[in-house]
């Protein structure tokens, strides 16, 4: 309409990197805007580089957090002149104990949390389940791929990264761990290989009582990460 001014948007890049200065990858990047919204959830790659575009909500807080690293986390403001931000994040590595394997609060959350999952795919008859170990053995360039055959499922290609999924014609709400992602898309939040677990509810029947919101109407879909 006449007289709106489009939103702005921005794109944040960076590195991750350890107290040696070489590149860490597959560590998790989570960017949130000003009011502690989830953004994007991201991995850095083989360089240690993450990217995302289209961010909204500036400024905005980086935090990331690596295997074997203590977690770290920035706070950013886009330039205005060219609506970038780019940093290095440096993790410091956590020393090694003597003796054992010890377990932290988030290991014992996530091993609970996948726990949950795997009694509702024995239980629970109105989801439909999707294992890591399936996506592993079948390699998809972006998950998404491996739900073309789920009832309700249209895929149509992105001009940001990988396929727009629909569900009943519908862009559906996505969970990540538990965390409410509004607005983003299914390729968006993690890649294939990162994934031990994905619920698809194309309706409210079913729905964990804990990720129930009465503005999903296009479905939901809930995302458990390996790390």
């Amino acid at each position: 309409m006449f007289g709106q001014t489009p939103a702005t948007t921005y794109v944040a890049t960076g590195q991750v990197i350890g107290t040696d200065a070489s590149p860490l990858p597959k560590a998790q990047v989570r960017i949130e805007d000003g009011h502690a919204t989830v953004l994007r959830i991201l991995q850095s790659d083989s360089a240690g580089r993450f990217s995302a575009e289209r961010l909204s909500g500036a400024p905005a807080l980086i935090y990331v957090r690596a295997f074997g690293y203590s977690p770290q986390s920035v706070a950013v403001k886009p330039l205005a002149a060219t609506h970038r931000v780019s940093v290095t994040i440096q993790l410091e590595a956590i020393a090694a104990e003597l003796p054992g394997v010890p377990v932290t609060a988030e290991e014992i959350d996530r091993n609970k949390k996948l726990a949950s999952y795997r009694d509702r795919k024995a239980h629970n008859s109105f989801a439909h389940f999707l294992d890591g170990d399936e996506i592993e053995r079948r390699k998809p360039q972006f998950v998404s791929e491996m739900l073309r055959t789920v009832g309700g499922v249209t895929l149509k290609s992105s001009d940001k990264l990988g396929n727009v999924l629909l569900l009943r014609g519908c862009a559906p709400l996505v969970w990540v761990d538990g965390v409410r992602m509004p607005g983003a898309q299914l390729d968006e939040v993690a890649p294939p290989d990162d994934i031990a677990g994905i619920e698809i509810y194309n309706s409210f029947a079913g729905i964990p009582a804990q990720y129930f919101d009465r503005t999903a109407t296009c479905g939901t879909i809930l995302v458990w990460l390996r790390t």
